[in-house]
């Protein structure tokens, strides 16, 4: 029986559909509305409940451990399913199974490569944990992992088309319905000077980006002004934090973007917290009455929302008509001239981003000619590379780099399958063994040797 998730969290977006947005500290909000918070430097768990007294829960156990690996400033993510609450921080990789009752925050993954994708859009879809873009170590991307349960790690997901720009939670989103992922980096920058912000989505039914054109002027200089978003499942909501009465609705996979104007002033206040959850966006915030503060609590139907709003325009499209006429004539130019479709096609295989290095060849010539059934322990591998002076996480991270880069080059020569696999080491379970993918058939390998010459 397959399990239900729903993911719920205060300041940005959420749905009963296991998706959201990151918020800031050890807290979020349940499916009865109760803002559950740990105190970083207690370990206490509180509930705080409309129309409840808050109360404190009890400590949760080794809390000094857990604190110890939680990073100085983080946001996360909570997922609910039947039996337990899931937690993860972008950013870090960590996942925690939480057990109310015994008040127990379990650490279920074996991340020691973190620090990328702080900032990243993560959702369930079909029982599976996502996470996409983000940004961290001076990079903004779009790459696209998932949780592996059974090793306890995140992975590389494959995709037959890259995306180029990055992408990030405060303006993207995954549909169910579409099994798809919009995204946009919508923020002030450089793109926003030329007012170019592409507009792109990922579609799983073809595992490829496709990019769907620039956002529009409206959108555009949203990103002048602080902003909050709330992702519905259909609907990306864009609340400025100017005071100002109107807002944008955008509904990104039939590009329509609306314009609605709010006669509830308390409903978008900047300290209340908005989510999504069944059907209605929830807005909650604390009111003071003088002697005690008193919560205010309050919800809106999407649909009525929708219905209420204008049609402004489209999300997205080619915005500057004449730069568009000029890639068309460009276009139709390059498809009747066969020599430079060539020229092209012989240069697209070497592109850079499918090109081994000197050390990955290295690694990948190790595999290669290793005895059939015969694994390389993290010990050799580190040997190979020669970290082995390194500390132990970062012989971790440089061997889960190396590897995830050539698992990722080289799925177009095995049909999508990795290369590379790994498991825990027998005697010691710390540590890794690392062997040929047993899927991967001897005449596969053997086109491999001969494509890169080895």
């Amino acid at each position: 029986m397959k399990k239900r998730y729903a993911i719920f969290f205060t300041i940005l977006g959420l749905s009963t559909f296991a998706f959201g947005q990151v918020h800031k500290g050890f807290q979020w909000i349940s499916p009865d509305h109760s803002l559950f918070k740990i105190d970083i430097n207690s370990g206490i768990l509180s509930q705080d409940t409309p129309n409840k007294p808050k109360t404190e829960l009890g400590k949760i156990q080794d809390w000094e451990s857990i604190k110890s690996e939680l990073p100085g400033d983080f946001g996360v993510n909570a997922f609910y399913q039947a039996d337990s609450i899931l937690i993860t921080i972008p950013g870090t990789g960590q996942i925690f199974s939480l057990d109310l009752a015994n008040l127990k925050l379990n650490r279920l993954d074996q991340t020691f490569f973190r620090g990328y994708n702080f900032n990243a859009s993560q959702f369930f879809r079909k029982d599976t944990l996502f996470s996409i873009g983000g940004d961290g170590f001076w990079l903004k991307h779009s790459i696209i992992t998932y949780y592996n349960p059974q090793t306890s790690e995140w992975a590389f997901y494959k995709f037959q088309k890259d995306n180029k720009h990055p992408s990030k939670n405060k303006f993207s989103g995954y549909s169910k319905e579409q099994d798809a992922f919009f995204s946009s980096f919508l923020e002030v920058d450089e793109n926003l000077k030329n007012n170019k912000v592409p507009f792109r989505i990922y579609s799983f039914k073809n595992d490829s980006w496709e990019e769907k054109g620039f956002l529009s002027a409206h959108i555009i200089n949203i990103a002048k002004n602080n902003y909050r978003t709330i992702w519905t499942g259909k609907y990306l909501f864009l609340i400025f934090d100017t005071n100002d009465s109107k807002y944008y609705i955008v509904e990104p996979f039939e590009n329509v973007l609306y314009e609605h104007k709010s006669t509830n002033d308390q409903f978008y206040l900047n300290n209340s917290e908005l989510y999504f959850q069944n059907g209605k966006i929830f807005s909650r915030s604390m009111a003071s009455t003088g002697k005690i503060d008193k919560i205010y609590f309050d919800s809106l139907s999407v649909d009525s929302l929708v219905k209420q709003s204008s049609i402004i325009g489209p999300v997205y499209g080619y915005n500057d008509f004449s730069n568009r006429n000029i890639v068309i004539a460009l276009g139709t130019l390059l498809v009747l001239t066969g020599s430079f479709l060539y020229y092209r096609k012989r240069t697209k295989l070497k592109m850079e981003d499918y090109t081994l290095t000197e050390v990955e060849l290295l690694v990948v010539k190790k595999f290669i000619y290793q005895p059939i059934g015969i694994k390389i322990t993290s010990i050799e591998l580190n040997n190979l590379l020669e970290i082995s002076t390194k500390t132990y996480d970062n012989q971790r991270q440089i061997r889960y780099r190396i590897i995830g880069a050539i698992n990722q080059k080289l799925r177009k020569d095995l049909d999508s399958k990795d290369l590379i696999f790994r498991s825990s080491n027998i005697e010691d379970k710390r540590m890794m063994d690392y062997y040929i993918n047993p899927e991967i058939k001897a005449k596969d390998l053997e086109k491999l040797i001969k494509s890169l010459n080895l």
